[in-house]
């Protein structure tokens, strides 16, 4: 898989902030720690500086890197968060 362009971190972005007001506090908090990655545009060391690892918002921007990076089989990051709607 390759990196994410500017346009598709942008437009994840975007989804994944219409998202968060529709979901429960954890995944809320998911989102957070996920758009602290794509819109910081945190690297892989960045991401275990700022979040305690093992933590689940450790996991889940460590999720998020990893699609920014292209090395996740996800499409699309938010495709995670709509399934809890």
């Amino acid at each position: 898989m390759t990196v994410k362009t500017d346009e598709q971190v942008q437009a994840e972005i975007t989804a994944l902030k219409a998202l968060q007001p529709q979901l429960p506090l954890r995944a809320r908090q998911a989102i957070d720690a996920a758009l602290m990655v794509l819109e910081g545009r945190l690297s892989h060391d960045s991401v275990y500086d700022m979040f305690e690892e093992g933590s689940e918002e450790f996991e889940d921007a460590f999720a998020a890197r990893m699609w920014r990076d292209g090395t996740s089989n996800s499409d699309a990051l938010s495709v995670l968060y709509r399934e809890l709607l």
